[in-house]
C-alpha cells in the first residue's frame, strides 16, 4: 500500500508527536530492576520468569483434569451437570490467570528524574536517626510533613530521588519505592502491597 508508512494526513497529532519525539519514554530510561513489555504498558519485577512457573503450576493440573477425568464426569452426571463441572474449572482458571497478570504487571511509584529542590524551611530537614551521631552524612535525610494534622517524618530515597510518602518502603529486589509495601513475592514476580 504505502511504502513509507502511513501518509501524514492519516496520523493523528498525538501519534505524530510521539513518532517525532527525540526524548526517550520513561520506561526506556527507568533505573529500577523492572522489565517492560508492550511499550511500557506491562511492568514486571526482575524475577518475572518465576511467573511462568506459577502459570504452569496453575494451568497444568487443570489441563490434566480436563484431559483425563472430564470424560468420566460427563458420563457420571446426568442433565449436562457433568459439562458444567468441566466448564467451571476452565472459567475459574482463566479468571485466575488474568488476575495474576494484572497483579504482576502493575506500576511502581514513579521516580524523579532530578533530586528535589531543598525546601524553604531547611530547619525541618534533619539527618537525625536513632543510634546515629548528629550530622552523619551517610544516612539519608528526613523531612517532617503534616498529614491529617499530625507531624510525620518521611525519609528521602537516594535511588528514586524522592521523599517517600508515609507507609512507603523501598524494595531491594525491584529497586523501587512501593507504597504500603508488604513483601516481594517470588511467585508473582512483583512487590506485594497492602490495600
Amino acid at each position: 500500500m504505502y511504502s513509507g508508512g502511513l501518509p501524514p494526513h492519516h496520523v493523528c497529532n498525538s501519534n505524530r508527536r510521539i513518532m517525532m519525539a527525540t526524548n526517550p519514554r520513561l520506561y526506556q530510561v527507568w533505573k529500577g530492576s523492572n522489565i517492560f513489555f508492550l511499550g511500557g504498558h506491562l511492568i514486571f519485577g526482575p524475577d518475572f520468569r518465576s511467573l511462568f512457573l506459577t502459570v504452569c503450576l496453575i494451568v497444568v493440573p487443570v489441563i490434566l483434569f480436563c484431559a483425563f477425568i472430564s470424560q468420566r464426569i460427563v458420563n457420571e452426571f446426568p442433565h449436562h451437570l457433568g459439562h458444567l463441572i468441566i466448564v467451571l474449572p476452565a472459567v475459574f482458571t482463566t479468571y485466575i490467570i488474568i488476575i495474576l497478570f494484572l497483579a504482576s504487571g502493575k506500576y511502581p511509584v514513579p521516580r524523579n528524574h532530578h533530586p528535589p529542590e531543598p525546601d524553604d524551611d531547611v530547619s525541618r530537614i534533619s539527618t537525625e536517626w536513632a543510634g546515629s551521631q548528629s550530622g552523619a552524612q551517610s544516612l539519608p535525610p528526613t523531612k517532617e510533613v503534616i498529614v491529617n494534622g499530625m507531624v510525620v517524618r518521611v525519609k528521602y530515597c537516594q535511588t528514586c530521588m524522592l521523599y517517600r510518602s508515609p507507609r512507603c518502603s523501598h524494595c531491594s529486589i525491584c529497586n523501587n519505592c512501593v507504597e504500603r509495601f508488604d513483601h516481594h513475592c517470588p511467585w508473582v514476580g512483583q512487590c506485594i502491597e497492602k490495600v
